[in-house]
């Protein structure tokens, strides 16, 4: 899903092999001497499921919002039973509240507290970054997205978010946050109602200062009483890869070509999100399906805290990367129903037909290696964007080096040739096979790990 700007979540970095060996992890794939291998029940967005944990929620992660202590104040909405069985896949889980809240009183909480600018508009929705009003600097992410609903006006609009496909998005933002470089998720919430006229002015600024044209369904969708959305609160994790590069953003102070990262910031980009990637393969068979740069997040060592208020630590490049929207992501993270969580690209054939940015080509690319069966397991589409991650990132990489960043440089270069010929052969399975080559190659970060400077 590409948007202009983006930039949520949490960041983490850590050595692939420490990682694994603290996991312990055995592939959800392969079944035990003497264990049955049941065949998976494939669900997608319109499967009807089984709710993850008990509705009285009792088991719930409390997770802590920019204003945790002020979310039993808001007016709640009485909906009908038709639409109580429409928003089941979402309530069901309990990391989304039972309740659907009052747009409005919700906005109004919100905002005595923070204040709202929008800096991204996305295929599905709109993302904010909230600045908390008692300290500021302190900030978190909501993403907004209108929910599809089960008749009439919004019921057949592609762009709204079907609750199954909703379902999935909280399960993989909930399930992939424990392990390093993926997005913090907060919480989840339903709320009903239009969209008050301060978050309608920061979209429309949004999109006048970066010549984006709000669509007929999202005007329609903010001014409709009875609109359903999903509001998704997610830790704060910089700025988008993309925005970095283009110097949409001031990314950090620099005297030389300021938007350019040096090569040794493109080696540790790199190897922080394959590493990512290989983890999220060991533990959840994960496939993001859309790691273009607008969904790669990065942030200066010196700006990360956890929400633990623990200082986070990163390499000598201090920059640390976080992956983030799965929206089109597979993985198999649900704990109750035997089957992978996707979106079925097929339906969004748009997607295929696009042209101008590399991009594209990996979509269709992916289309090919899994013949469309997307609930198939297939982490050779991680190497395909780890490629055009690597290709993009040494395109416009800065030029300003010494004679050991030119030798990086070089061993770059090979890397992404190394790629390309394996991933033609189909001798590169996953991100994992990707680490292991870096390691043995020596194209992974620093062996030494350092403090974030002060």
């Amino acid at each position: 899903m590409a948007t202009k700007t983006r930039a949520y979540g949490k960041r983490g970095n850590d050595n692939i092999v420490l990682q694994l060996e603290r996991l312990n992890i055995r592939s959800p794939q392969k079944a035990s001497q003497g264990e049955e291998r049941r065949p998976p029940r494939i669900a997608n967005e319109n499967t009807e499921r089984t709710p993850e944990r008990p509705k009285s929620k009792k088991n719930k992660k409390h997770r802590k919002s920019l204003i945790f202590d002020q979310c039993d104040n808001i007016k709640t909405i009485n909906v009908d039973s038709k639409t109580t069985r429409h928003l089941d896949p979402l309530t069901c889980l309990s990391e989304v509240s039972t309740a659907v809240l009052d747009f409005t009183d919700w906005f109004r909480v919100w905002t005595s507290h923070c204040s709202f600018i929008k800096i991204a508009q996305g295929t599905y929705g709109a993302v904010f970054r909230i600045e908390s009003k008692a300290e500021p600097g302190t900030f978190t992410i909501g993403k907004l997205m209108p929910l599809r609903a089960s008749s009439g006006f919004g019921s057949k609009t592609k762009e709204f978010t079907a609750p199954g496909a909703g379902h999935n998005e909280v399960l993989l933002l909930s399930r992939l946050d424990e392990l390093p470089g993926f997005v913090q998720f907060r919480k989840a919430e339903i709320l009903q109602g239009v969209v008050p006229a301060v978050l309608q002015a920061a979209s429309a600024e949004f999109d006048a200062a970066h010549g984006d044209d709000i669509t007929s369904w999202w005007t329609r969708a903010c001014s409709n009483a009875t609109q359903l959305w999903l509001f998704l609160e997610m830790t704060d994790a910089g700025t988008d890869l993309e925005a970095v590069i283009t110097n949409q953003v001031q990314f950090r102070p620099r005297t030389l070509n300021p938007q350019a990262l040096t090569i040794v910031e493109i080696r540790d980009v790199f190897w922080q999100v394959a590493s990512a990637l290989a983890l999220a393969e060991q533990r959840f068979e994960f496939e993001h399906r859309d790691l273009h740069l607008g969904n790669i997040c990065l942030t200066l060592a010196k700006d990360i805290v956890s929400d633990s208020g623990h200082a986070l630590w990163t390499n000598k490049a201090s920059i640390l990367v976080t992956i983030i929207d799965y929206t089109l992501s597979r993985a198999c993270v649900s704990s109750s129903v035997k089957s992978p969580t996707y979106s079925d690209l097929e339906k969004d054939p748009a997607l295929f037909e696009g042209s101008g940015l590399p991009q594209y080509d990996v979509y269709r690319d992916m289309r090919s290696e899994l013949e469309g069966n997307w609930a198939s397991y297939r982490p050779c589409t991680n190497v395909l964007w780890l490629h055009h991650l690597l290709a993009t990132l040494l395109k416009n990489a800065d030029t300003y080096r010494g004679p050991e960043q030119n030798q990086l440089a070089r061993d770059l270069a090979d890397l992404k040739q190394w790629m390309s010929e394996n991933s033609e052969d189909k001798k590169l399975r996953n991100a994992q096979d990707v680490v292991r080559y870096c390691e043995k190659n020596g194209h992974n970060g620093p062996p030494e790990v350092e403090r974030a400077s002060e």
